[in-house]
């Protein structure tokens, strides 16, 4: 019996949950060539992402490959489970989090000088729950730490790489608003249950 390429590389999707799959673990699992592969992965995204009754659609993070749930279904599904996702970012930390991504890697005092305000709590915060790292020391007087955002970062907003990021205008430099469509990945262990309430 003939097994469609596709349908290994979804049932491995779906058993990887939101670890995702390595790009060349998912190749050499479907068997195919890297032109083959690729070309396979491409058509999968689009399929996914047009099929209206999928729910579910194929996104490459970093290297790895993920199902996540889309959008408008997630919150469908929420509602119905009872399930609440948790948002640990407030306002401060999505503007810090937002310099940090649009300016890595920068400083301390260059996030300072963009918030107007003493970037150590939000910078720790980031740093705690994953969403920044430490890259190093500036070449500038006194070496001062460098921050950049986490392969985290990327999993959580969808992101390829950092030149996925969209394109903003920042007024003087500064970033007066930033949001974003909030998506649930129900492979994501991230989340409350009203049941353990």
């Amino acid at each position: 019996m003939s097994i469609n390429v596709k349908s290994v590389i979804e049932a491995a999707l779906f058993i990887a949950g939101n670890e995702g799959v390595h790009k060349d673990k998912l190749k050499s699992i479907s068997r195919l060539s890297v032109q083959d592969f690729e070309a396979v992965m491409e058509e999968m995204i689009f399929e996914y992402e047009k099929d209206p009754q999928r729910g579910l659609v194929v996104r490459k993070v970093g290297e790895n490959y993920k199902l996540f749930t889309k959008p408008d279904i997630s919150k469908i599904v929420a509602s119905g489970f009872g399930i609440k996702q948790k948002n640990p970012l407030n306002q401060g930390m999505i503007e810090t989090l937002a310099i940090i991504a649009y300016n890595h890697p920068c400083t301390r005092s260059q996030i300072h000088e963009l918030r107007k305000t003493d970037p150590t709590p939000m910078l720790e915060k980031l740093i705690e729950i994953g969403l920044v790292e430490e890259a190093g020391r500036s070449e500038a007087v006194g070496k001062p730490y460098l921050y950049q955002v986490t392969p985290k970062f990327y999993d959580i907003f969808g992101l390829d790489s950092i030149k996925d990021l969209p394109e903003i205008v920042l007024p003087e430099q500064k970033i007066e608003e930033l949001t974003y469509e909030e998506e649930i990945n129900f492979f994501d262990t991230n989340r409350e249950d009203n049941g353990d309430e």
